[in-house]
């Protein structure tokens, strides 16, 4: 399975949230984690335009706005709402 970093980032409480291209499946997938609790989140979509030159604007909205949904039901989760 080939799967590629489209984005990465890290938030200030520690939550770490990264996009990969998985190119066997052509689907994004989200993943967000909680640095040293455990906890993780992951969701896929499908592609809607092939990341040659990177992630085309609508697969990039949609990749943040997932990530966002992510967070805040770990965030829950965690009794931080």
């Amino acid at each position: 399975m080939s799967k590629a970093i489209m984005w990465a980032e890290t938030d200030v409480r520690g939550f770490e949230t990264e996009c990969l291209f998985n190119e066997d499946s052509r689907s994004y997938e989200v993943l967000v984690s909680a640095k040293g609790l455990g906890i993780d989140r992951a969701e896929s979509f499908p592609v809607v335009e092939d990341p040659g030159l990177g992630m085309s604007p609508a697969d990039l909205d949609r990749s943040i706005r997932v990530a966002e949904r992510l967070v805040s039901e770990m965030d829950r989760s965690l009794g931080d709402c």
